[in-house]
């Protein structure tokens, strides 16, 4: 532990959570999910103020407050983790397809998403939720995005956006949420899904085949050296080949990638998409 010239408290993450006593994993998903700020040295390991780290643990050691008169309505968060953890098999699914009527995009619908699976991962860290509940939500919720993608119409003739996990990422949530994205563009998805070896994206850049490259890296993929290797490998085939490169998820892809577009939501995708179809 060492002492910042702010006078703050720095720990590693074994330190911090050591302090809060719970697993180095459950900290970094705490991190990935926005719950406690960090910081990356220069090479790229996360260093927590011990302020931050205290006060996170009295809130979530905190018990809920039971509200007093009228109840209020439920924060779109509940309903989404209430569908994907305990819903009929359908529920999930008219959820899904009633946000597309209401937001009017599906970029949108995957932002409104994304922030509900922020909270159940909080109510997973804390003890709200079980391992099983959290994997029965995952599983509800991609065999929802799954239906609805094949009910989706997928131009012939329309530019092809890759869609492909870090290599070593077997979580494809957010992937499958942004092929949404791209067939509502008038894109054809080329689905590589989990765990994707770089060499195959350079393949397919280099074969001509794909005019935009979007790949994925969950909370889970923490080593930026690891996916600055990744990126460099697919911005250099993407730069010759002149194909549009996008980073998404909450990994720790390295911030000043030589070529592509760093992105934090599904909008700032699609807004992306309409970009990478001029070039």
């Amino acid at each position: 532990m060492v002492t910042s010239m702010e006078g703050h408290q720095i720990l590693t993450t074994t330190e911090a959570a050591a302090l809060a006593g719970v697993a180095p994993t459950t900290l970094k998903r705490w991190a990935d999910q926005g719950l406690l700020a960090f910081a990356r040295t220069a090479g790229g390991h996360r260093r927590f103020q011990r302020g931050a780290v205290e006060r996170l643990v009295r809130e979530l050691a905190q018990p809920r407050a039971e509200p007093s008169g009228a109840p209020a309505a439920d924060p779109p968060a509940e309903g989404w983790i209430r569908a994907m953890v305990a819903g009929p098999r359908h529920e999930l699914e008219a959820r899904l397809l009633g946000a597309r009527d209401r937001l009017g995009r599906w970029c949108h619908v995957g932002d409104e998403v994304a922030a509900a699976l922020v909270e159940l991962g909080r109510r997973w860290a804390c003890g709200e939720l079980s391992i099983a509940d959290e994997h029965v939500a995952s599983g509800a919720l991609m065999r929802a995005l799954g239906r609805i993608g094949d009910m989706l119409p997928s131009r012939g003739d329309g530019p092809v956006c890759l869609l492909a996990c870090a290599d070593g990422d077997q979580h494809s949530l957010g992937l499958a949420m942004a092929e949404l994205c791209v067939r509502e563009q008038g894109w054809t998805p080329l689905w590589l899904g989990p765990r994707t070896p770089v060499d195959e994206i350079v393949r397919l850049v280099a074969d001509g085949r794909v005019r935009a490259v979007a790949l994925s890296a969950s909370g889970f993929m923490d080593d930026p050296q690891a996916l600055g290797a990744l990126a460099g490998s697919a911005a250099g085939a993407c730069r010759e080949r002149g194909v549009g490169l996008a980073l998404g998820g909450s990994g720790a892809w390295p911030t000043g990638v030589s070529y592509g577009d760093r992105l934090d939501s599904f909008a700032a995708f699609s807004t992306w998409l309409s970009s990478a179809g001029t070039r």
